[in-house]
């Protein structure tokens, strides 16, 4: 644990040296400007002085820098070098979502052109003191760009709020409460009351469709399962006191916690949040998903500790567990640090911005989520490989450990053992999916595939973490078994008859006499 936390201090203070490094770089002229602000001017006139020529604004050699990436959902991606210039910085900029004479096409989320729409060359313009409203031509107020808005727009026709929008003369739009950048919108006809009118799209942050509801079922069925595993568990007495029994009843109630907040947030539309409840359920889900890895980590050093016949005493076992808490506090403010940082956005988590979970789309996801719970679950691999070499070191004679059954703690290991192989080989497809998916740029926000393993994952802890539990099959077959013995002595007391004769059968002699208990 104390190894993970250096590992972030020291990561966090490398980005740090290299935040700063980019700040001074930039602050030389690399560019002059934020992307946001700028405009590919390839295709304008050069002139003499280096100064371009484009949309008829003039742009001086110093607001013109080479770039070999662009900036989408204000994410950086690889592109062929290209030349841009700081025009949104001389003339406002206004951005559309598809070129001229084409509209976007919700059905198809492409640029498709219409059968017949009428082009639109003025727009309306909302003064921010006195509210009033100015036609002007688009053309002559605004340079018109085509290339930034985002991958994912938001289009709700239906609904009038839809249609209610200002545009300021700088180019940013009001809408739903909210000031949206020119990278955050598009414009585009669309058919409203049998006509075209010129409507704003929103980057849309919420994803829809079938993959969604699939990782929410799994889901779903999987919390109801470690649920009943945790119950289960917690009401066998044995099961409850057993320092196995306690961590994984730790285990599931934090890991279940953790993935019911990430369900709510994946059928929760982020835009129907405020920005501290997003930000903060985010959080919160963190901490509960590392805090059941770090009850997982501890219970394999405690079946280590075990095997190797280290006593412990109660009191070093609740610090431990207290100093567990608290380190995972600690990881997840470092993680709220930087979010709040001067970091690259791509060395951000991105909680709480554009999602409220992990931004799939940034470098911050690995480092701060996917990272920690690997060195977690190696720790614990590596806790059970020398547990298994000490199951064989221990003396012949050797019948307790610790006041507990040797055969009984032996059976505890073996199938945490397989559990934990399972849950590390979840993980690791999990990393492997998104370091595929970040390299070639091809982002998905819910791998329905994640939510299948997860329901795996859970039927497995049922097999294993409940069904080989011996406290509980002992409880069982006391409690359970010998209830249904009991009541079928019960019932051949109600019913006599004889070996001869079975009174379901249509032809048996015997009729059923009822007589009192």
């Amino acid at each position: 644990m104390f190894a993970m936390l250096v590992w972030l201090i020291i990561i966090a203070t490398t980005i740090t040296t290299i935040s700063t490094e980019t700040t001074i770089a930039k602050a030389h002229g690399n560019f002059p400007c934020p992307y946001a602000d700028t405009v590919n001017i390839t295709d304008g006139l050069r002139l003499r002085d280096g100064s371009y020529s484009f949309a008829g604004v003039l742009v001086p050699a110093e607001l013109t820098a080479e770039y070999n990436f662009k900036v989408i959902d204000g994410v950086e991606y690889k592109a062929a070098r290209h030349l841009r210039g700081c025009v949104c910085q001389i003339k406002p900029c206004i951005t559309f979502c598809c070129p001229p004479d084409l509209v976007f096409n919700a059905q198809r989320w492409n640029c498709t052109r219409p059968n017949q729409v009428r082009q639109i060359t003025h727009i309306e313009l909302s003064a921010s003191g006195n509210r009033s409203v100015e036609q002007v031509k688009i053309m002559d107020h605004f340079v018109v760009r085509t290339e930034l808005g985002c991958r994912n727009k938001f289009v709700d026709s239906n609904h009038d709020s839809f249609w209610q929008w200002d545009l300021h003369a700088n180019g940013s739009l009001q809408r739903d409460d909210r000031l949206w950048s020119t990278d955050e919108y598009c414009f585009t006809p669309l058919e409203h009351n049998s006509a075209w009118e010129l409507a704003p799209l929103n980057c849309e942050r919420f994803q829809r469709g079938y993959r969604v509801w699939i990782y929410a079922i799994c889901c779903i069925i999987a919390i109801l399962i470690n649920i009943f595993i945790m119950a289960l568990l917690s009401s066998v007495n044995e099961a409850r006191r057993s320092h196995f029994g306690k961590l994984i009843i730790y285990y599931l109630f934090f890991a279940i916690c953790g993935h019911s907040l990430i369900v709510y947030l994946t059928l929760k539309n982020p835009m129907n949040l405020s920005h501290e409840a997003c930000r903060n359920i985010g959080y919160l889900a963190y901490f509960f998903i590392m805090l059941s890895f770090v009850y997982l980590a501890n219970c394999s050093l405690d079946f280590l500790l075990k095997f190797r016949l280290i006593p412990i005493k109660n009191w070093w076992r609740i610090l431990w567990y207290s100093l567990s808490f608290v380190c995972v506090i600690v990881l997840r403010f470092l993680v709220s640090f930087a979010q709040s940082s001067n970091l690259p956005k791509h060395l951000k988590p991105g909680i709480g911005e554009d999602y409220c979970w992990f931004d799939v789309r940034l470098w911050g996801i690995l480092m701060y989520y996917y990272a920690p719970i690997a060195l977690l679950l190696i720790f614990s691999i590596g806790c059970c490989l020398k547990t298994y070499f000490s199951i064989y070191e221990l003396p012949a004679d050797t019948q307790y450990i610790q006041g507990t059954q040797l055969r009984i703690m032996k059976t505890h290991f073996y199938a945490f053992s397989v559990y934990l192989v399972g849950v590390f080989s979840v993980w690791v497809r999990e990393m492997i999916v998104y370091i595929l998916a970040r390299v070639r740029e091809h982002f998905f926000i819910i791998d329905f595939w994640s939510g299948i393993c997860i329901l795996v994952l859970a039927i497995a802890g049922f097999a294993l973490l409940l069904g080989k539990n011996m406290y509980v099959k002992s409880w069982w077959s006391i409690n359970v078994e010998t209830s249904q013995t009991d009541l079928s002595v019960i019932n051949a007391r109600v019913y006599k008859f004889d070996e001869k004769g079975d009174l379901k059968s249509p032809d048996s002699p015997y009729k059923p006499t009822v007589t009192s208990l």
